[in-house]
């Protein structure tokens, strides 16, 4: 009896228990249609900030993000201009589906190569997908600058082939138009670099020589992230953020954004730090890298690098698809009363600091600018302004791409990673700390930007130089015994006469009757007849070939029977 009551016992319990595991299956399932049917009932443009609903896990992603390439061109900021951006998955069996945000449930685009026209810059978000298997969304910009409006180029005096200019000739070249900077070449050669004059002045230019003006925006240095050069948008912003942490209500970042220069670019900010906080930018702008954070200190003691070795200390893993190569760093005193810009390059050992700058509000330097009265984390225009050259942050071609979040480094001890990052932080609203980070399985994703972004949008025009040359003989004709002088002929040139004494011009430029010797070849501006050129080498008509002597026999072998062929010597 008491074995019947156990096993009635042990029957009843299974049975229990394998229909609670089929109700929390069906729970897990009825609250992953709710999550999506709430999605799909807010579009990304009408979510709230800290009202937003939950998206789907990043721990969810199982599939390897995919490799991707971003995209820029030049517009005028009105008319849509097609941008190509594509992503490819890691076996070529994925499906790649493309994202307006970051939460968006329905793929606006699906395949490997988007080409959307767009008048303004975008940021998608692309992912790939096997089955019910989905990888890392990745944050994939599709950028529009505005090219300069139409520069017109003039010469002083002008310039044209019927009339060509006398060589050595001063000649001011004035752009209209365009943009803010210009700059002067010659055949390519930069004579001029990039600067607010529109003038250009030269006396070496040559026949043939194509002179060239192009203009383009530029970035005044003031906190202020508003100019032309700045582009249409954002490459990215906080849209989406959750609700700033207490720490980093006074250290966030709202929007990054780009201005190219020749060899520099220069990189805006939006956002602000106050006593003690720092941003944190880290670039993958090459092979290579590390895709964990453990590189090596900085070896001295700045204290305005200290987030980025505190960052170090407990190494954190970043997204599979960036590998960090330098890291920018923007920090502040406790007072805010100066703000400091240093570059750093990771390396292995001990890494490598190169001071760039440092500027107050107002008060801007040649390298940074700051306004640190950004008004919140709606605000996409005050914060800051750090140009730096290419090659310190290791561009030379490809995509780069970024991850930004800020600091609180407080002497106190208290120092931690906050939840303002860019891409955002959409889910929580507490400090990510300094313990070891694994942010494939947070928000933040690094995003990326196209190569063309970091080369500026010109306008240009040029003018083919029109000079009287150096004199050259085409061709020669030597006396003959039976025509007895010489003919030469000048290469031919608009706009001039030819004379071969320098006092006889005429407008034919073939000299014919010549007398055996040597002759300075001369050519002059028919309207200004003081504008003479000679040549570098005379040009020789030789000597009358000696005729030669009447023939004589000096004997004449006659035919024999033996030989029937006579000989004549």
């Amino acid at each position: 009896m008491k074995k019947k009551l156990l096993l009635f016992l042990l029957f009843n319990l299974l049975f229990c228990l394998t229909l609670s595991s089929k109700n929390l299956d069906k729970l897990e399932k009825l609250y992953d249609a709710n999550v999506e049917l709430s999605l799909k009932g807010n579009s990304p443009d009408t979510i709230k900030k800290n009202k937003r609903p939950s998206r789907i896990s990043k721990t969810k992603a199982v599939l390897p993000p995919p490799s991707t390439t971003a995209g820029s061109s030049c517009g005028d900021g009105v008319n849509l201009v097609q941008v190509n951006v594509s992503a490819f998955g890691s076996s070529g069996s994925e499906t790649i589906e493309w994202f307006s945000s970051q939460t968006s449930v329905t793929p606006i685009y699906t395949g490997t190569i988007y080409s959307p026209s767009i008048n303004t810059t975008r940021t998608y978000y692309v992912r790939s997908r096997i089955g019910s298997d989905i990888s890392t969304r990745v944050p994939v910009v599709a950028s529009i600058y505005v090219v300069p409006t139409a520069v017109t180029l003039t010469a002083s005096p002008p310039n044209n082939a019927t009339s060509p200019l006398c060589f050595g000739t001063p000649v001011t070249f004035t752009a209209s138009g365009g943009a803010d900077l210009f700059e002067f070449s010659v055949d390519g050669v930069v004579m001029q670099g990039m600067s607010t004059n529109r003038v250009f002045t030269t006396n070496t230019l040559a026949d043939g020589q194509v002179v060239r003006v192009r203009t383009r925006y530029a970035v005044t240095m003031d906190g202020s992230i508003t100019d032309t050069s700045w582009g249409t948008g954002a490459l990215e912003d906080n849209v989406l953020s959750a609700p700033l942490s207490t720490n980093a209500s006074s250290g966030y970042v709202n929007s990054l954004k780009i201005s190219a220069q020749e060899d520099k670019v220069v990189l805006g900010i939006s956002g602000k730090i106050l006593n003690n906080r720092s941003i944190l930018l880290f670039l993958d702008s090459k092979s290579g890298g590390f895709n964990i954070s453990n590189y090596g200190d900085v070896a001295d003691l700045d204290p305005f690098i200290k987030g980025f070795n505190i960052f170090n200390n407990n190494p954190s893993t970043f997204d599979s698809y960036f590998q960090a190569d330098y890291c920018l760093v923007i920090s502040t005193d406790a007072a805010e009363t100066n703000y400091y810009a240093n570059i750093i390059e990771l390396r292995t050992g001990a890494s490598v600091k190169t001071f760039l700058g440092s500027a107050v509000t107002g008060s801007p330097s040649a390298v940074m600018g700051v306004n640190k009265n950004n008004s919140g984390i709606n605000d996409y225009i005050l914060g800051f302004e750090v140009e730096v050259l290419k090659s310190l942050i290791g561009f030379t071609t490809g995509d780069i791409k970024f991850f930004a979040f800020t600091m609180n480094v407080n002497d106190d001890g208290s120092q931690s990673v906050t939840n303002s990052f860019l891409s955002p932080e959409i889910s929580s609203n507490l400090d990510y700390g300094i313990g070891p980070i694994d942010y494939n399985i947070k928000d933040p994703n690094p995003v990326v930007v196209a190569s063309a972004a970091l080369t500026p949008c010109y306008s240009e025009a040029n003018i083919t130089m029109n000079f009287i040359s150096i004199p050259t003989s085409s061709s020669i004709t030597q006396p003959t015994c039976a025509l007895q002088t010489g003919t030469i002929v000048i290469t031919t040139q608009p706009g001039v006469e030819y004379s071969i004494n320098g006092t006889l011009y005429q407008d034919s430029n073939s000299f014919s009757g010549l007398n055996p010797g040597s002759y300075t070849l001369y050519v002059r501006n028919k309207i200004d007849n003081s504008c003479v050129l000679s040549s570098d080498t005379p040009a020789i008509i030789n000597a009358i070939p000696t005729p030669p002597v009447v023939p004589t026999t000096a004997s004449v072998v006659q035919p024999t029977c033996g030989t029937p062929s006579g000989t004549i010597v």
